[in-house]
Protein backbone atom coordinates (compact mmCIF):
# COMPACT_ATOMS: atom_id res chain seq x y z
CA UNK A 1 0.00 0.00 0.00
CA UNK A 2 0.95 3.35 -0.70
CA UNK A 3 1.63 6.48 1.71
CA UNK A 4 -1.37 9.03 1.56
CA UNK A 5 1.50 11.60 0.91
CA UNK A 6 2.53 9.99 -2.50
CA UNK A 7 -0.84 10.98 -3.51
CA UNK A 8 -1.73 13.92 -6.32
CA UNK A 9 -5.10 14.94 -5.05
CA UNK A 10 -4.52 18.63 -3.10
CA UNK A 11 -4.04 18.61 0.59
CA UNK A 12 -6.70 20.62 2.66
CA UNK A 13 -3.69 23.54 2.99
CA UNK A 14 -3.66 23.29 -0.86
CA UNK A 15 -7.55 24.32 -0.76
CA UNK A 16 -7.56 26.40 1.47
CA UNK A 17 -4.99 28.57 -0.38
CA UNK A 18 -6.55 27.93 -3.43
CA UNK A 19 -10.27 29.50 -2.16
CA UNK A 20 -8.75 32.28 -0.69
CA UNK A 21 -6.50 32.96 -4.19
CA UNK A 22 -10.18 32.54 -6.08
CA UNK A 23 -11.88 35.08 -3.60
CA UNK A 24 -9.36 37.46 -4.19
CA UNK A 25 -8.52 36.84 -7.68
CA UNK A 26 -12.32 36.42 -9.31
CA UNK A 27 -13.68 39.54 -8.40
CA UNK A 28 -11.16 41.60 -10.00
CA UNK A 29 -11.66 39.01 -13.44
CA UNK A 30 -15.38 39.86 -13.38
CA UNK A 31 -14.76 43.82 -12.55
CA UNK A 32 -11.92 43.78 -15.46
CA UNK A 33 -14.74 42.17 -18.07
CA UNK A 34 -16.95 44.43 -16.88
CA UNK A 35 -15.09 47.67 -16.80
CA UNK A 36 -13.00 46.91 -20.18
CA UNK A 37 -16.81 45.81 -21.91
CA UNK A 38 -18.08 49.01 -20.64
CA UNK A 39 -14.69 50.74 -22.05
CA UNK A 40 -15.70 49.71 -25.32
CA UNK A 41 -19.47 50.33 -25.24
CA UNK A 42 -18.97 53.86 -24.18
CA UNK A 43 -15.59 55.21 -24.28
CA UNK A 44 -16.07 56.56 -27.50
CA UNK A 45 -12.40 55.14 -28.76
CA UNK A 46 -13.10 56.50 -32.45
CA UNK A 47 -14.24 60.29 -31.09
CA UNK A 48 -12.42 63.20 -30.24
CA UNK A 49 -13.27 63.50 -26.37
CA UNK A 50 -10.49 63.80 -23.81
CA UNK A 51 -12.78 61.57 -21.59
CA UNK A 52 -11.83 58.27 -24.31
CA UNK A 53 -8.31 58.18 -22.47
CA UNK A 54 -10.05 57.94 -18.67
CA UNK A 55 -12.27 55.15 -20.66
CA UNK A 56 -9.32 53.52 -22.00
CA UNK A 57 -7.57 53.44 -18.76
CA UNK A 58 -10.49 52.20 -16.59
CA UNK A 59 -9.93 48.40 -17.06
CA UNK A 60 -6.28 49.10 -15.68
CA UNK A 61 -7.93 49.73 -11.90
CA UNK A 62 -9.00 45.90 -11.16
CA UNK A 63 -5.62 44.59 -12.73
CA UNK A 64 -4.26 46.46 -9.85
CA UNK A 65 -6.37 44.33 -8.31
CA UNK A 66 -5.46 40.98 -10.00
CA UNK A 67 -1.69 41.75 -9.66
CA UNK A 68 -2.02 41.97 -5.80
CA UNK A 69 -3.87 38.94 -5.60
CA UNK A 70 -1.31 37.10 -7.44
CA UNK A 71 1.27 38.47 -5.16
CA UNK A 72 -1.16 37.63 -1.70
CA UNK A 73 -1.38 34.21 -3.39
CA UNK A 74 2.73 34.08 -4.12
CA UNK A 75 3.21 34.88 -0.13
CA UNK A 76 0.64 32.01 0.72
CA UNK A 77 2.53 29.11 -1.65
CA UNK A 78 4.76 26.55 -0.61
CA UNK A 79 8.04 26.41 -1.49
CA UNK A 80 7.46 23.89 -4.51
CA UNK A 81 4.17 25.39 -5.07
CA UNK A 82 6.34 28.94 -5.43
CA UNK A 83 8.85 27.65 -7.62
CA UNK A 84 6.55 25.90 -10.13
CA UNK A 85 4.27 29.38 -10.17
CA UNK A 86 7.23 31.93 -10.38
CA UNK A 87 8.53 29.59 -12.83
CA UNK A 88 5.23 29.90 -15.28
CA UNK A 89 5.33 33.45 -14.38
CA UNK A 90 8.92 34.16 -15.81
CA UNK A 91 8.00 31.86 -18.92
CA UNK A 92 5.30 34.12 -19.71
CA UNK A 93 7.29 36.91 -19.02
CA UNK A 94 10.06 35.93 -21.10
CA UNK A 95 8.25 35.22 -24.18
CA UNK A 96 5.62 38.07 -23.68
CA UNK A 97 8.76 40.44 -24.23
CA UNK A 98 9.87 38.30 -27.25
CA UNK A 99 6.60 38.49 -28.64
CA UNK A 100 6.46 42.34 -27.81
CA UNK A 101 10.15 42.85 -29.85
CA UNK A 102 8.38 40.89 -32.83
CA UNK A 103 5.55 42.66 -33.03
CA UNK A 104 7.24 46.21 -32.50
CA UNK A 105 10.33 45.26 -35.36
CA UNK A 106 7.11 43.90 -37.76
CA UNK A 107 5.16 47.38 -36.96
CA UNK A 108 8.24 49.16 -37.85
CA UNK A 109 8.73 47.77 -40.72
CA UNK A 110 4.35 48.20 -41.62
CA UNK A 111 3.02 45.33 -40.60
CA UNK A 112 -0.35 46.35 -38.43
CA UNK A 113 -1.73 44.16 -36.11
CA UNK A 114 -4.83 45.42 -34.36
CA UNK A 115 -4.91 45.07 -30.63
CA UNK A 116 -1.39 43.70 -30.21
CA UNK A 117 -0.96 44.10 -26.71
CA UNK A 118 -3.58 42.44 -26.10
CA UNK A 119 -2.17 40.00 -28.31
CA UNK A 120 1.06 40.03 -26.13
CA UNK A 121 -1.05 39.84 -23.00
CA UNK A 122 -2.92 36.77 -24.16
CA UNK A 123 0.81 34.97 -25.24
CA UNK A 124 2.15 36.05 -21.98
CA UNK A 125 -0.71 34.65 -20.26
CA UNK A 126 -1.30 31.40 -21.93
CA UNK A 127 2.52 30.97 -21.90
CA UNK A 128 2.21 30.62 -18.16
CA UNK A 129 -0.40 28.47 -17.55
CA UNK A 130 1.28 26.05 -19.99
CA UNK A 131 4.21 25.89 -18.46
CA UNK A 132 3.53 26.11 -14.90
CA UNK A 133 1.08 23.22 -16.06
CA UNK A 134 4.14 21.34 -17.70
CA UNK A 135 6.56 22.45 -14.65
CA UNK A 136 3.81 20.84 -12.06
CA UNK A 137 3.81 18.09 -13.76
CA UNK A 138 7.87 16.76 -13.26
Amino acid sequence: MTSNLDTRAASAGDRRRTRAYLAEFVPGIVAYVLLLSAALLWGGFDGTSPTRFAWALLPVLPMIWIAIAVLRHLHRLDEYQRTRTLTGLGAGFAVAMLASIALGILQSAGFELEGSGFWIYGIGMATWGVSAAVAGRR
